[in-house]
Protein backbone atom coordinates (compact mmCIF):
# COMPACT_ATOMS: atom_id res chain seq x y z
CA UNK A 1 0.00 0.00 0.00
CA UNK A 2 1.09 3.38 -0.70
CA UNK A 3 2.71 5.60 2.25
CA UNK A 4 1.09 8.32 0.48
CA UNK A 5 -2.81 8.91 2.10
CA UNK A 6 -6.45 9.35 1.28
CA UNK A 7 -7.58 12.24 -1.32
CA UNK A 8 -9.91 14.25 -0.58
CA UNK A 9 -12.23 15.39 -3.35
CA UNK A 10 -14.95 17.46 -3.67
CA UNK A 11 -18.25 18.00 -6.26
CA UNK A 12 -21.43 19.02 -6.78
CA UNK A 13 -23.93 17.57 -8.24
CA UNK A 14 -27.16 18.92 -9.35
CA UNK A 15 -30.14 17.13 -8.25
CA UNK A 16 -33.73 17.11 -10.16
CA UNK A 17 -35.10 15.10 -7.53
CA UNK A 18 -34.21 17.15 -4.18
CA UNK A 19 -34.27 20.64 -6.50
CA UNK A 20 -30.81 21.36 -4.81
CA UNK A 21 -27.25 21.13 -5.60
CA UNK A 22 -25.78 18.49 -3.59
CA UNK A 23 -22.02 18.63 -2.47
CA UNK A 24 -20.09 16.03 -2.01
CA UNK A 25 -16.98 14.75 -0.39
CA UNK A 26 -15.33 11.99 -1.62
CA UNK A 27 -12.37 10.72 -0.56
CA UNK A 28 -9.52 8.29 -2.64
CA UNK A 29 -7.80 5.20 -1.27
CA UNK A 30 -3.92 6.36 -1.45
CA UNK A 31 -2.23 4.35 -4.41
CA UNK A 32 -5.68 6.05 -6.07
CA UNK A 33 -7.54 4.98 -9.30
CA UNK A 34 -6.61 1.86 -10.91
CA UNK A 35 -7.65 1.99 -14.61
CA UNK A 36 -10.37 -0.10 -15.32
CA UNK A 37 -10.91 -1.25 -11.70
CA UNK A 38 -14.29 -1.10 -9.66
CA UNK A 39 -13.87 -0.28 -6.11
CA UNK A 40 -16.26 -1.04 -3.16
CA UNK A 41 -17.81 1.96 -1.67
CA UNK A 42 -19.23 3.85 1.39
CA UNK A 43 -21.82 6.41 0.88
CA UNK A 44 -22.27 8.10 3.84
CA UNK A 45 -25.03 10.61 5.15
CA UNK A 46 -24.02 14.20 6.77
CA UNK A 47 -21.06 14.12 4.93
CA UNK A 48 -20.37 17.50 5.47
CA UNK A 49 -19.60 16.29 8.87
CA UNK A 50 -15.82 14.20 7.73
CA UNK A 51 -13.40 16.85 9.86
CA UNK A 52 -15.77 16.40 13.08
CA UNK A 53 -15.53 12.70 12.56
CA UNK A 54 -11.49 12.59 12.27
CA UNK A 55 -12.58 10.06 9.16
CA UNK A 56 -9.89 10.83 6.88
CA UNK A 57 -6.86 10.70 9.25
CA UNK A 58 -8.97 7.32 10.43
CA UNK A 59 -8.73 5.97 7.36
CA UNK A 60 -5.23 7.07 6.37
CA UNK A 61 -3.87 4.77 9.86
CA UNK A 62 -6.52 2.02 8.83
CA UNK A 63 -4.91 2.10 5.35
CA UNK A 64 -1.31 2.23 7.09
CA UNK A 65 -1.64 -0.86 9.18
CA UNK A 66 -3.28 -2.72 6.41
CA UNK A 67 -6.52 -3.40 8.12
CA UNK A 68 -8.89 -2.64 5.11
CA UNK A 69 -8.80 -3.10 1.34
CA UNK A 70 -8.82 -0.03 -0.58
CA UNK A 71 -12.69 1.38 -1.29
CA UNK A 72 -14.24 5.09 -1.68
CA UNK A 73 -16.01 6.91 0.05
CA UNK A 74 -18.77 9.32 -1.08
CA UNK A 75 -20.26 11.77 1.36
CA UNK A 76 -23.85 13.65 0.75
CA UNK A 77 -23.87 17.16 2.46
CA UNK A 78 -26.86 18.10 4.46
CA UNK A 79 -28.60 21.37 4.53
CA UNK A 80 -31.29 22.71 6.71
CA UNK A 81 -33.79 20.18 4.85
CA UNK A 82 -32.00 17.50 6.81
CA UNK A 83 -34.73 17.10 8.85
CA UNK A 84 -37.24 16.77 6.02
CA UNK A 85 -34.59 14.66 3.54
CA UNK A 86 -33.83 12.01 6.17
CA UNK A 87 -36.04 9.64 7.34
CA UNK A 88 -38.08 6.52 6.21
CA UNK A 89 -39.08 7.00 2.53
CA UNK A 90 -43.30 7.67 2.14
CA UNK A 91 -43.73 7.51 5.64
CA UNK A 92 -43.31 11.17 7.62
CA UNK A 93 -42.93 11.12 11.42
CA UNK A 94 -46.07 12.35 13.50
CA UNK A 95 -44.70 16.18 13.10
CA UNK A 96 -44.70 15.17 9.29
CA UNK A 97 -40.92 15.33 9.27
CA UNK A 98 -39.41 13.28 7.02
CA UNK A 99 -41.69 14.80 4.12
CA UNK A 100 -38.24 14.77 1.09
CA UNK A 101 -37.17 11.15 2.23
CA UNK A 102 -38.79 9.50 -0.59
CA UNK A 103 -37.02 12.02 -2.86
CA UNK A 104 -33.89 11.45 -0.86
CA UNK A 105 -33.80 8.10 -2.10
CA UNK A 106 -34.51 8.42 -5.31
CA UNK A 107 -31.61 11.26 -5.69
CA UNK A 108 -29.45 8.27 -3.76
CA UNK A 109 -30.57 5.75 -6.14
CA UNK A 110 -31.02 7.54 -9.57
CA UNK A 111 -28.86 10.38 -9.44
CA UNK A 112 -25.95 9.77 -6.82
CA UNK A 113 -25.08 5.77 -7.87
CA UNK A 114 -25.22 6.32 -11.25
CA UNK A 115 -22.43 9.33 -10.75
CA UNK A 116 -20.12 7.91 -8.67
CA UNK A 117 -20.37 4.44 -10.84
CA UNK A 118 -19.37 6.91 -13.81
CA UNK A 119 -16.80 9.38 -12.21
CA UNK A 120 -15.30 7.83 -9.85
CA UNK A 121 -15.35 3.66 -10.93
CA UNK A 122 -17.67 2.79 -8.01
CA UNK A 123 -18.80 -1.06 -7.97
CA UNK A 124 -22.19 -1.62 -8.77
CA UNK A 125 -21.99 -4.73 -7.41
CA UNK A 126 -24.85 -4.35 -3.63
CA UNK A 127 -22.55 -6.73 -1.86
CA UNK A 128 -19.36 -3.96 -2.64
CA UNK A 129 -22.37 -1.15 -1.43
CA UNK A 130 -22.18 0.29 1.88
CA UNK A 131 -24.79 3.20 3.55
CA UNK A 132 -24.50 4.49 6.25
CA UNK A 133 -24.98 7.27 8.40
CA UNK A 134 -25.73 9.22 12.04
CA UNK A 135 -28.71 10.03 14.14
CA UNK A 136 -31.55 10.13 11.57
CA UNK A 137 -29.38 9.59 9.21
CA UNK A 138 -28.46 6.25 10.09
CA UNK A 139 -32.15 5.89 9.73
CA UNK A 140 -32.35 6.64 6.26
CA UNK A 141 -29.93 4.47 5.53
CA UNK A 142 -30.97 1.66 7.19
CA UNK A 143 -34.52 2.51 5.32
CA UNK A 144 -32.72 2.87 1.95
CA UNK A 145 -30.51 -0.39 2.63
CA UNK A 146 -33.65 -2.29 3.85
CA UNK A 147 -35.65 -1.52 0.81
CA UNK A 148 -33.45 -1.38 -1.50
CA UNK A 149 -30.95 -4.90 -1.62
CA UNK A 150 -30.93 -4.71 -5.47
CA UNK A 151 -28.43 -1.56 -4.64
CA UNK A 152 -27.01 -1.90 -1.07
CA UNK A 153 -26.40 -5.21 1.14
CA UNK A 154 -25.11 -3.91 4.25
CA UNK A 155 -26.03 -0.95 6.03
CA UNK A 156 -24.29 1.07 9.15
CA UNK A 157 -26.66 2.80 11.79
CA UNK A 158 -24.54 5.01 14.43
CA UNK A 159 -27.05 6.08 16.98
CA UNK A 160 -29.80 5.68 14.41
CA UNK A 161 -32.92 7.45 15.01
CA UNK A 162 -35.48 4.29 15.45
CA UNK A 163 -37.50 6.05 18.02
CA UNK A 164 -39.09 7.67 14.53
CA UNK A 165 -42.92 7.28 15.34
CA UNK A 166 -46.60 8.11 13.20
CA UNK A 167 -47.43 9.26 17.32
CA UNK A 168 -46.87 11.45 19.84
CA UNK A 169 -45.57 10.09 23.13
CA UNK A 170 -48.78 11.36 25.24
CA UNK A 171 -51.10 10.82 22.39
CA UNK A 172 -51.67 7.49 22.51
CA UNK A 173 -48.41 6.49 21.53
CA UNK A 174 -47.38 2.50 21.91
CA UNK A 175 -44.30 0.81 20.44
CA UNK A 176 -46.18 -0.30 17.89
CA UNK A 177 -46.17 3.58 16.25
CA UNK A 178 -42.47 2.77 15.61
CA UNK A 179 -42.00 3.36 11.57
CA UNK A 180 -39.21 1.79 11.00
CA UNK A 181 -40.34 -1.27 13.26
CA UNK A 182 -43.38 -1.83 11.22
CA UNK A 183 -41.20 -1.92 8.02
CA UNK A 184 -39.54 -4.38 8.85
CA UNK A 185 -42.88 -6.46 10.63
CA UNK A 186 -44.15 -6.12 6.96
CA UNK A 187 -41.03 -6.60 4.90
CA UNK A 188 -38.50 -9.34 4.00
CA UNK A 189 -35.13 -9.94 4.87
CA UNK A 190 -33.05 -10.34 2.06
CA UNK A 191 -30.10 -13.13 1.85
CA UNK A 192 -27.16 -10.67 1.24
CA UNK A 193 -28.60 -8.42 4.31
CA UNK A 194 -25.84 -7.70 6.98
CA UNK A 195 -26.19 -4.80 10.08
CA UNK A 196 -23.57 -2.68 11.73
CA UNK A 197 -25.84 -0.75 14.85
CA UNK A 198 -23.95 1.26 17.50
CA UNK A 199 -25.68 2.82 20.38
CA UNK A 200 -23.91 5.00 23.57
CA UNK A 201 -25.43 4.31 27.00
CA UNK A 202 -25.35 8.21 27.31
CA UNK A 203 -27.03 8.71 24.02
CA UNK A 204 -30.05 10.13 25.74
CA UNK A 205 -31.71 10.08 28.94
CA UNK A 206 -35.21 9.69 27.86
CA UNK A 207 -37.17 6.33 29.09
CA UNK A 208 -40.25 6.36 27.63
CA UNK A 209 -41.60 3.40 29.67
CA UNK A 210 -39.64 3.71 33.00
CA UNK A 211 -38.00 0.42 32.61
CA UNK A 212 -34.33 1.42 33.39
CA UNK A 213 -33.47 1.18 29.41
CA UNK A 214 -32.82 4.54 27.70
CA UNK A 215 -34.68 4.88 24.79
CA UNK A 216 -32.00 4.53 21.66
CA UNK A 217 -31.08 1.37 23.18
CA UNK A 218 -34.39 0.23 23.56
CA UNK A 219 -35.35 1.08 20.09
CA UNK A 220 -32.56 -0.97 18.79
CA UNK A 221 -32.80 -3.91 20.27
CA UNK A 222 -36.55 -3.66 19.80
CA UNK A 223 -35.36 -3.21 15.95
CA UNK A 224 -32.97 -6.16 16.25
CA UNK A 225 -35.65 -8.50 17.92
CA UNK A 226 -38.00 -7.49 14.00
CA UNK A 227 -35.10 -8.70 11.98
CA UNK A 228 -34.45 -11.39 13.98
CA UNK A 229 -38.47 -12.88 13.80
CA UNK A 230 -37.98 -12.24 10.14
CA UNK A 231 -34.88 -14.91 10.06
CA UNK A 232 -31.93 -12.66 10.59
CA UNK A 233 -28.85 -14.65 11.60
CA UNK A 234 -27.41 -13.01 14.28
CA UNK A 235 -23.82 -14.65 14.57
CA UNK A 236 -23.04 -13.61 10.58
CA UNK A 237 -25.09 -10.75 9.37
CA UNK A 238 -25.46 -8.84 12.35
CA UNK A 239 -22.94 -6.68 14.36
CA UNK A 240 -24.20 -4.56 17.26
CA UNK A 241 -22.12 -2.24 19.05
CA UNK A 242 -23.24 -0.82 22.74
CA UNK A 243 -20.49 2.08 23.64
CA UNK A 244 -20.57 2.25 27.49
CA UNK A 245 -20.49 6.14 28.22
CA UNK A 246 -21.11 6.73 24.49
CA UNK A 247 -22.59 9.89 23.85
CA UNK A 248 -25.13 10.94 20.54
CA UNK A 249 -22.26 12.92 19.00
CA UNK A 250 -19.36 12.98 16.20
CA UNK A 251 -16.76 12.51 19.16
CA UNK A 252 -18.27 8.95 19.97
CA UNK A 253 -19.01 7.97 16.55
CA UNK A 254 -15.56 9.12 15.17
CA UNK A 255 -13.82 6.99 18.06
CA UNK A 256 -15.97 3.87 16.87
CA UNK A 257 -15.81 4.15 13.27
CA UNK A 258 -12.72 2.00 13.00
CA UNK A 259 -15.27 -0.79 14.56
CA UNK A 260 -17.56 0.30 11.67
CA UNK A 261 -14.98 0.56 8.70
CA UNK A 262 -13.14 -2.92 9.55
CA UNK A 263 -16.57 -4.44 9.80
CA UNK A 264 -17.75 -3.12 6.17
CA UNK A 265 -14.32 -3.11 4.64
CA UNK A 266 -11.69 -4.95 6.51
CA UNK A 267 -8.78 -6.96 4.40
CA UNK A 268 -8.44 -10.71 4.97
CA UNK A 269 -4.77 -10.10 5.60
CA UNK A 270 -5.60 -7.08 8.01
CA UNK A 271 -3.15 -6.97 11.11
CA UNK A 272 -6.69 -5.45 13.56
CA UNK A 273 -9.04 -8.28 14.54
CA UNK A 274 -12.16 -6.69 16.18
CA UNK A 275 -13.37 -7.34 19.34
CA UNK A 276 -16.00 -9.78 19.99
CA UNK A 277 -19.83 -7.42 20.35
CA UNK A 278 -21.67 -7.20 23.08
CA UNK A 279 -24.40 -10.11 23.60
CA UNK A 280 -28.02 -8.43 22.85
CA UNK A 281 -29.44 -8.71 26.77
CA UNK A 282 -32.19 -6.46 27.64
CA UNK A 283 -32.10 -4.74 30.58
CA UNK A 284 -28.38 -5.81 31.57
CA UNK A 285 -26.49 -2.81 31.66
CA UNK A 286 -22.91 -4.07 33.46
CA UNK A 287 -20.10 -2.33 32.20
CA UNK A 288 -18.10 -5.55 32.46
CA UNK A 289 -20.31 -6.82 29.74
CA UNK A 290 -19.65 -3.85 27.46
CA UNK A 291 -17.63 -4.63 23.81
CA UNK A 292 -14.19 -3.24 24.40
CA UNK A 293 -13.75 -0.76 21.63
CA UNK A 294 -9.99 -0.80 21.33
CA UNK A 295 -8.46 1.45 18.61
CA UNK A 296 -5.00 0.65 17.38
CA UNK A 297 -2.52 2.79 19.05
CA UNK A 298 -2.07 4.00 15.01
CA UNK A 299 -5.24 5.08 15.15
CA UNK A 300 -6.00 8.93 15.54
CA UNK A 301 -8.31 9.60 18.93
CA UNK A 302 -10.04 12.74 19.06
CA UNK A 303 -8.90 15.68 20.71
CA UNK A 304 -10.02 16.91 24.27
CA UNK A 305 -10.56 20.23 24.23
CA UNK A 306 -8.04 21.92 26.27
CA UNK A 307 -8.94 24.29 29.35
CA UNK A 308 -9.96 27.75 28.20
CA UNK A 309 -7.34 30.42 28.56
CA UNK A 310 -8.44 33.79 28.69
CA UNK A 311 -6.29 36.63 27.69
CA UNK A 312 -4.91 39.57 29.33
CA UNK A 313 -6.25 42.90 27.50
CA UNK A 314 -2.81 43.60 27.51
CA UNK A 315 -1.16 40.08 26.48
CA UNK A 316 0.48 39.11 23.26
CA UNK A 317 -1.61 36.90 21.26
CA UNK A 318 -0.55 33.40 22.54
CA UNK A 319 0.19 34.14 25.79
CA UNK A 320 -2.40 32.48 27.85
CA UNK A 321 -3.87 34.45 31.41
CA UNK A 322 -2.23 32.42 34.16
CA UNK A 323 -5.88 31.23 35.30
CA UNK A 324 -8.03 28.76 33.32
CA UNK A 325 -11.20 29.09 33.54
CA UNK A 326 -13.12 25.18 33.20
CA UNK A 327 -16.44 24.33 33.59
CA UNK A 328 -17.29 20.68 33.54
CA UNK A 329 -20.97 20.61 32.15
CA UNK A 330 -22.21 16.90 33.20
CA UNK A 331 -21.94 17.91 36.75
CA UNK A 332 -24.89 19.75 36.76
CA UNK A 333 -26.41 18.46 33.33
CA UNK A 334 -30.16 17.63 33.77
CA UNK A 335 -32.27 15.20 31.98
CA UNK A 336 -34.42 17.17 29.69
CA UNK A 337 -36.97 15.49 27.31
CA UNK A 338 -36.73 16.69 23.37
CA UNK A 339 -39.64 18.33 23.04
CA UNK A 340 -39.31 21.37 21.43
CA UNK A 341 -40.86 25.00 21.32
CA UNK A 342 -44.39 25.33 19.55
CA UNK A 343 -45.86 27.87 18.01
CA UNK A 344 -46.76 31.17 20.83
CA UNK A 345 -43.59 30.22 22.77
CA UNK A 346 -41.03 32.21 20.31
CA UNK A 347 -41.91 35.34 17.63
CA UNK A 348 -42.40 34.03 14.74
CA UNK A 349 -38.74 35.43 12.65
CA UNK A 350 -37.56 32.85 15.49
CA UNK A 351 -38.71 29.84 13.82
CA UNK A 352 -35.90 30.19 10.95
CA UNK A 353 -33.66 29.73 14.13
CA UNK A 354 -35.40 26.80 16.24
CA UNK A 355 -36.17 24.89 12.44
CA UNK A 356 -32.19 24.41 12.38
CA UNK A 357 -31.87 22.82 14.74
CA UNK A 358 -31.87 18.90 14.43
CA UNK A 359 -34.87 17.33 15.39
CA UNK A 360 -33.49 14.51 17.10
CA UNK A 361 -31.08 16.37 18.79
CA UNK A 362 -30.65 17.86 22.11
CA UNK A 363 -29.67 21.53 21.80
CA UNK A 364 -27.12 21.20 24.59
CA UNK A 365 -25.48 18.94 22.51
CA UNK A 366 -25.39 21.36 19.94
CA UNK A 367 -24.09 24.20 21.64
CA UNK A 368 -21.06 21.75 23.00
CA UNK A 369 -20.50 21.10 19.27
CA UNK A 370 -20.62 24.45 17.88
CA UNK A 371 -17.31 25.79 19.06
CA UNK A 372 -14.81 23.71 16.93
CA UNK A 373 -17.12 24.67 13.79
CA UNK A 374 -16.66 28.25 14.64
CA UNK A 375 -12.62 27.92 15.12
CA UNK A 376 -12.43 25.17 11.97
CA UNK A 377 -13.92 28.50 9.67
CA UNK A 378 -10.93 30.58 11.40
CA UNK A 379 -8.25 28.07 11.49
CA UNK A 380 -5.80 29.65 8.75
CA UNK A 381 -7.25 32.70 7.82
CA UNK A 382 -5.09 36.19 8.48
CA UNK A 383 -6.36 38.70 9.87
CA UNK A 384 -6.74 40.56 7.04
CA UNK A 385 -8.89 37.70 5.21
CA UNK A 386 -11.15 38.13 8.37
CA UNK A 387 -12.01 41.53 8.01
CA UNK A 388 -13.31 41.27 4.74
CA UNK A 389 -17.16 41.35 3.84
CA UNK A 390 -18.90 39.10 0.72
CA UNK A 391 -20.03 42.15 -0.36
CA UNK A 392 -20.34 46.22 -0.21
CA UNK A 393 -22.21 46.98 2.86
CA UNK A 394 -21.85 43.82 4.45
CA UNK A 395 -20.39 42.71 7.40
CA UNK A 396 -16.68 40.78 7.89
CA UNK A 397 -16.23 37.48 9.23
CA UNK A 398 -14.90 39.33 12.50
CA UNK A 399 -18.19 41.44 13.07
CA UNK A 400 -20.30 38.17 12.46
CA UNK A 401 -18.25 36.20 14.62
CA UNK A 402 -18.56 39.76 17.57
CA UNK A 403 -22.53 39.87 16.56
CA UNK A 404 -22.72 36.21 17.32
CA UNK A 405 -21.13 36.35 20.95
CA UNK A 406 -23.54 39.86 21.35
CA UNK A 407 -26.56 38.20 20.55
CA UNK A 408 -25.75 34.63 22.53
CA UNK A 409 -25.58 36.87 25.65
CA UNK A 410 -28.56 38.58 24.90
CA UNK A 411 -30.60 35.24 24.26
CA UNK A 412 -29.41 33.74 27.76
CA UNK A 413 -29.55 37.17 29.57
CA UNK A 414 -33.65 36.38 28.36
CA UNK A 415 -33.55 32.76 29.56
CA UNK A 416 -31.87 33.50 32.76
CA UNK A 417 -34.81 36.27 33.84
CA UNK A 418 -37.93 34.16 32.21
CA UNK A 419 -36.25 31.33 34.00
CA UNK A 420 -35.76 32.94 37.73
CA UNK A 421 -39.13 33.92 37.62
CA UNK A 422 -39.17 37.80 35.99
CA UNK A 423 -41.71 38.13 32.99
CA UNK A 424 -41.23 42.09 32.51
CA UNK A 425 -40.87 43.53 29.17
CA UNK A 426 -37.27 43.21 27.91
CA UNK A 427 -36.23 45.38 25.10
CA UNK A 428 -34.92 44.16 21.59
CA UNK A 429 -31.60 44.97 20.24
CA UNK A 430 -30.74 46.90 16.90
CA UNK A 431 -28.28 44.47 15.43
CA UNK A 432 -26.61 46.81 13.18
CA UNK A 433 -25.80 49.56 15.96
CA UNK A 434 -24.33 47.32 17.73
CA UNK A 435 -21.71 45.74 15.21
CA UNK A 436 -21.15 49.51 14.17
CA UNK A 437 -20.03 50.26 17.42
CA UNK A 438 -18.28 46.70 18.00
CA UNK A 439 -14.70 47.74 16.90
CA UNK A 440 -14.65 43.99 15.69
CA UNK A 441 -12.14 45.01 12.97
CA UNK A 442 -9.65 46.40 15.58
CA UNK A 443 -9.52 43.01 17.12
CA UNK A 444 -7.35 39.83 16.91
CA UNK A 445 -8.89 36.36 15.73
CA UNK A 446 -7.52 35.07 19.28
CA UNK A 447 -9.20 37.56 21.17
CA UNK A 448 -12.56 37.08 19.88
CA UNK A 449 -12.23 33.43 19.79
CA UNK A 450 -11.35 33.72 23.42
CA UNK A 451 -14.50 35.92 24.07
CA UNK A 452 -16.53 33.79 22.11
CA UNK A 453 -15.14 30.48 23.87
CA UNK A 454 -16.16 32.21 27.75
CA UNK A 455 -19.84 33.32 26.28
CA UNK A 456 -20.28 29.85 25.11
CA UNK A 457 -19.08 28.10 28.70
CA UNK A 458 -21.23 30.38 30.05
CA UNK A 459 -24.22 29.55 28.40
CA UNK A 460 -24.07 26.26 28.57
CA UNK A 461 -23.56 26.30 32.03
CA UNK A 462 -26.45 28.47 32.39
CA UNK A 463 -28.74 26.56 30.51
CA UNK A 464 -27.64 22.89 32.10
CA UNK A 465 -29.34 24.37 35.22
CA UNK A 466 -32.94 24.54 33.88
CA UNK A 467 -35.24 21.91 34.68
CA UNK A 468 -38.32 20.98 32.92
CA UNK A 469 -40.61 23.21 34.77
CA UNK A 470 -37.84 26.38 34.08
CA UNK A 471 -37.73 25.68 30.70
CA UNK A 472 -41.31 26.22 30.38
CA UNK A 473 -40.83 30.00 32.10
CA UNK A 474 -41.95 32.52 29.60
CA UNK A 475 -41.58 36.39 29.38
CA UNK A 476 -41.77 39.05 27.13
CA UNK A 477 -38.96 40.41 24.86
CA UNK A 478 -38.73 42.23 22.04
CA UNK A 479 -42.66 42.63 21.76
CA UNK A 480 -43.51 38.93 22.07
CA UNK A 481 -43.70 35.95 24.07
CA UNK A 482 -40.37 33.41 24.52
CA UNK A 483 -39.90 30.68 26.34
CA UNK A 484 -36.57 29.80 28.08
CA UNK A 485 -36.79 26.47 26.02
CA UNK A 486 -37.28 28.71 22.86
CA UNK A 487 -34.21 30.33 23.97
CA UNK A 488 -32.59 27.52 24.25
CA UNK A 489 -33.44 25.95 21.07
CA UNK A 490 -32.62 29.67 19.27
CA UNK A 491 -28.86 30.36 20.67
CA UNK A 492 -27.95 27.15 18.35
CA UNK A 493 -30.19 27.73 16.20
CA UNK A 494 -28.70 31.54 15.19
CA UNK A 495 -25.47 30.58 14.87
CA UNK A 496 -26.11 27.40 12.70
CA UNK A 497 -27.84 30.59 10.72
CA UNK A 498 -24.12 32.37 10.90
CA UNK A 499 -22.51 28.89 9.78
CA UNK A 500 -24.34 28.70 6.29
CA UNK A 501 -24.01 31.92 5.33
CA UNK A 502 -20.55 31.87 6.18
CA UNK A 503 -19.95 28.50 4.19
CA UNK A 504 -22.13 30.07 1.20
CA UNK A 505 -20.77 33.42 0.97
CA UNK A 506 -17.51 33.96 3.07
CA UNK A 507 -15.73 30.81 2.54
CA UNK A 508 -15.62 31.09 -1.79
CA UNK A 509 -13.88 34.58 -1.97
CA UNK A 510 -11.39 33.43 0.77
Amino acid sequence: MSSVGTRLCREVLASSFLAREVELSILLPPAGLAASARYPVLYLNDGQDFERLHLQATLDALYARGAVRPFIVVGVHANELRVQEYGTAGHPDFNGRGSLAGAYARFVLEELLPFAQAHYQASANPDEAVMAGFSLGGLSAFDLVWHHPEAFARVGAFSGSFWWRQRAVGAGYTPADRIMHGLVRAGSLHPNHRFWLQVGTLDERGDRNENGVIDSIEDCLDLVEELVAGGLDVQNALRYVQVEGGHHHPDTWGRVMPDFLIWAFGAAEGSVALPAPLPIVRLQLDPHLAPAILLPSALPVAPVAAPLLLPDAENVAGQPHPAALFIDNHLIFNPMSLTRPIDGDFLPYAAGYINLVPADADPREVLRAQPAEIRAVFAGLSEEQAEKAYAPGKWSLKEMLLHQIDSERVFAYRAMRFGRGDGQDLPGFEQDDYVAHSGANARSIASLLAEYDATRAATVALFDTFTEEQLDRRGTANGGPNTVRALLYIVPGHERHHLNIIRERYLPIL
